[in-house]
């Protein structure tokens, strides 16, 4: 039997079996096997050997940020996942604890003074630290997302029962908070607050398959993506534009505000 035949058999595409923190060698792999490459085929794309990439994917070798280029350029991968792979070639960024960050948002009077203006503006709006655990909100953006005062935290809200019945476009709106939490996981992938985020959504069936089933990277949110809801209560339903800016010089806070726009959304009774 031909050689390169059984070495594509031995190294045919899988997924991890289990959802982890990104390192660039989980996700160099991850990629590989979405793209259905074995590392030979890979080694046509890029020119990186089979035995390097071998070495690189079980995190043996740190490639050159010459090499990473090589095969970002050999896959074909666009800014957002290209962004991603050179973040997890460097040091994790440092994130201050959970706490820290929540009882310096809430000492900051000018900062809640401006969530509270936004709210008698009619504005939805949330500090929150980069895996959106909110820190702060006004009322109208907690009365929005019903319940999350279990958790505080915005990712574990949408994978929730209740995010389903409010959220009109729930499964892109889900799509969108795994591409966006693992650049996230992938940045801060030392600190605790990462550690508790994957933990917590892990077990979650829906979590797992949108994680396994794509390798999408979000950093922001297009303004015209708009968010479709439906109020719990009343079932009316209204579209949102949101907005996500740095608080902080550190990039380790966050303002979101949503503005309500008439409902734009797709016909509910087609979902």
């Amino acid at each position: 039997m031909n050689r390169s035949l059984v070495h594509r058999k031995r190294d045919k595409p899988r997924y991890p079996p289990q959802q982890h923190i990104p390192t660039l060698q989980t996700a160099l792999r991850t990629i590989r096997d979405h793209l259905e490459l074995s590392r030979i085929a890979a080694y046509e794309r890029h020119g990186i050997s089979a035995s390097y990439l071998s070495q690189i994917e079980r995190g043996e070798r740190m490639p050159s940020i010459e090499i990473l280029e090589t095969i970002i350029t050999g896959y074909g991968l666009n800014p957002m996942q290209a962004r991603h792979l050179r973040e997890l070639r460097t040091p994790a960024e440092v994130l201050a604890p959970l706490d820290k960050l929540r009882h310096c948002v809430r000492g900051n009077d000018g900062l809640i003074t401006h969530i509270q203006d936004l709210e008698e503006r009619g504005v939805l709006a949330a500090v929150v630290d980069p895996m959106w655990n909110v820190l702060a909100c006004n009322e109208s953006f907690r009365s929005a997302l019903p319940d999350l005062d279990r958790t505080d935290c915005i990712p574990r809200w949408l994978f929730s029962p209740i995010a389903q019945t409010v959220l009109v476009q729930w499964l892109h709106e889900a799509a969108h908070s795994v591409a966006t939490i693992k650049a996230v996981l992938g940045r801060y992938r030392g600190s605790q607050q990462a550690h508790d985020l994957m933990r917590q959504l892990r077990p979650n069936k829906e979590f797992q398959r949108l994680w396994t089933s794509g390798i999408d990277i979000a950093c922001g949110r297009d303004t015209n993506d708009l968010i479709h809801q439906r109020d719990p209560i009343t079932h009316e339903l209204a579209s949102y534009r949101v907005s996500v800016a740095d608080v902080t010089q550190a990039q380790n806070v966050l303002l979101i505000t949503a503005i309500r726009k008439p409902y734009a959304g797709p016909n509910p009774a087609d979902r």
